[in-house]
């Protein structure tokens, strides 16, 4: 029995070993968030802004994967992310194709950098990335007549910066729906009354990677679960752990960039 319980435990651990390293290995130390759409760590964003900016980038994702569609420019996905510092301390190209953003190369990277200065935060540069496949459909110049258009449309405040970054996410939106996937209508102006009517609200809590995603996700951990077990553990008192990360994170659909990017 005991022998029995040691090779079963050892094939597990081997097993696991041969999984992790078969893993690409990462150059970079961010790592998406775990609502994927949205990256805020800094919480420069309004939580009204990160959950808008996640509901939609999501029910874009959902809606482009539709049977009907051609299933070659499936799955486009729009992430935004934030970043305080230099600008090039980021490779936006390395980024998106770690994070894999965008089905079939259908995907878009936003990002903002700000400098902070005091408890104030100040807006730096856009960089927008588009994926291999999307760049067929939506041009850097395109994508920069949007951000003239709608980022930086003389009607929003300067300082608001949300409902900037709110409006030229609803029109790069509105453009994959309509040029992208054909739909007859998109109305851009009822998102943005929509999203003005709860932009000082609190939503919900934006959920975080804690200590125990990270744990469960070291092959480690499971070779020290796996002597324990071997040696008269019980695999229960690992229940509440295995609860306490069992929340939904969101990923990428395995899209690539080829370095198609500008900034403003």
């Amino acid at each position: 029995m005991i022998i029995k319980r040691f090779v079963v435990v050892w094939l597990f651990m081997l097993l696991t070993l041969l999984i992790v390293s078969c893993q690409p290995t990462s150059n970079t130390a961010l790592k998406p968030s775990k609502l994927f759409y949205i990256h805020d760590s800094h919480n420069v964003l309004l939580n009204a802004t990160s959950w808008s900016i996640f509901t939609y980038a999501l029910e874009l994702y959902e809606d482009s994967n539709d049977q009907s569609i051609l299933s070659s420019i499936r799955g486009s996905q729009v992430v935004v992310l934030t970043h305080i510092g230099d600008t090039n301390e980021i490779n936006s190209t390395e980024i998106f194709n770690q994070w894999g953003i965008g089905k079939n190369d259908m995907g878009i990277l936003i990002i903002l950098s700000f400098n902070k200065q005091g408890d104030a935060f100040v807006f730096n540069h856009i960089t927008f990335e588009i994926g291999q496949q999307m760049s067929h459909y939506l041009s850097a110049f395109e994508a920069n007549q949007l951000i003239s258009d709608y980022f930086n449309d003389p009607l929003i405040p300067a300082y608001d910066y949300d409902a900037r970054l709110m409006n030229l996410f609803y029109a790069v939106l509105s453009f994959i729906y309509l040029h992208v996937y054909d739909y007859d209508a998109y109305n851009h102006n009822s998102y943005m009354e929509a999203y003005y009517n709860i932009q000082y609200e609190y939503i919900d809590q934006i959920p975080t990677y804690t200590i125990y995603d990270d744990l469960l996700s070291s092959y480690w951990f499971w070779i020290i679960v796996g002597f324990i077990i071997l040696f008269g553990g019980s695999v229960f008192r690992f229940m509440p752990l295995l609860f306490s990360s069992s929340s939904k994170a969101f990923k990428g659909g395995g899209g690539k960039s080829i370095g198609y990017w500008f900034r403003r």
